[in-house]
């Protein structure tokens, strides 16, 4: 009996990292089938991994091709990169308008929204007393005005870029930890809840976090 071949993809990854979940709900958007690598954060990064990733982050996608290995490393460069290898799938630009505001969207996740979601999520769950309570406030109130400029954009729309696009892939994860944001009241943005919801109920967002896939 022929042996089947090996999945074309291999992800390298730590499966509590929201951006490590994007890729992967990015891959069953995709319907791309892979080989999942944990990496442990402990551990030294193995010289052949820090030829796939330089600075030895996560994740890291490596197609397998006939001529050797593609290595892709950084989220949102794995997701422009899905978009563009499978076009005909969801995740790919209809035309260059799309592409332009999926560009633009996925650039503001990563940066602006990501990071000041990381600020308030480390405050917001800090083990020791708060010595300056009005930096807390001021990151409270950044982030939240980020969050009603998307509830505006969103309440004309039922994605980032009208159309699903990587720049929705991207926020899905990062939406989940909005939970564990403890002073921030999600009731007063409808839209963005909504819109969540919708991420949520996707196939590819099933399992997304689990390692239920692996161990059927």
């Amino acid at each position: 009996m022929a042996q089947s071949k090996a999945p074309p993809f291999t992800l390298y990854e730590y499966r509590a990292s929201p951006f490590c979940v994007a890729v992967r709900i990015a891959l069953a958007e995709c319907d791309v089938a892979f080989t999942p690598r944990e990496v442990d954060l402990d551990k030294p990064r193995t010289a052949a991994f820090l030829k796939r990733s330089p600075f030895g982050r996560l994740p890291a996608l490596v197609e397998h091709r006939p001529g050797g290995e593609l290595a892709i490393f950084e989220s949102p460069a794995i997701l422009l990169f899905l978009a563009e290898r499978f076009e005909k799938t969801s995740l790919g630009f209809n035309d260059l308008s799309s592409k332009a505001q999926s560009l633009s969207w996925i650039s503001f996740i990563s940066t602006g929204f990501a990071e000041q979601l990381w600020t308030v999520l480390l405050e917001s769950n800090a083990q020791t007393v708060r010595t300056n309570s009005e930096t807390l406030t001021e990151s409270q109130t950044l982030f939240e005005q980020q969050i009603d400029v998307l509830d505006k954009h969103l309440a004309r729309r039922a994605f980032l870029a009208g159309d699903y696009s990587v720049a929705d892939t991207f926020a899905t994860p990062l939406l989940d930890l909005l939970d564990y944001v403890k002073e921030l009241d999600m009731d007063g943005f409808p839209h963005v809840l909504s819109w969540r919801e919708r991420l949520r109920a996707r196939p590819s967002y099933k399992n997304a976090w689990s390692n239920e896939k692996e161990e059927k």
